[in-house]
C-alpha cells in the first residue's frame, strides 16, 4: 500500500463505527484492489458509497464525503 493509500485507509478507519470495522476493512481492500488493477471507476464508487457511509460514525460523514470526493477526482 502506497503512503497516500495508507493515509486514506487510516483516515477512513479512524472514522468507522467500532462494530463495522471489519466490514470497512473488506470494502477498503476491495477498493484498493480495484485501484491497482485499473478497475476502480466512478460508477463503482457511486455503488459502494451508501454502504460505506452506513459504516461511518455519523459525526464524520460530511468530512469523509469531502475526502472521498477529492480522492475520486484523481481517478
Amino acid at each position: 500500500m502506497k503512503a497516500e493509500e495508507k493515509k486514506f485507509y487510516d483516515f477512513i478507519m479512524d472514522r468507522t463505527k467500532p462494530d463495522h470495522q471489519e466490514d470497512m476493512k473488506h470494502l477498503l481492500a476491495e477498493l484498493m484492489e480495484r485501484k491497482s488493477t485499473d478497475k476502480l471507476d466512478k460508477m463503482y464508487l457511486m455503488s459502494v458509497v451508501p454502504r460505506a457511509l452506513s459504516y461511518l460514525d455519523p459525526d464524520s460523514v460530511n468530512e469523509v464525503k469531502k475526502v472521498v470526493s477529492e480522492f475520486s477526482a484523481k481517478l
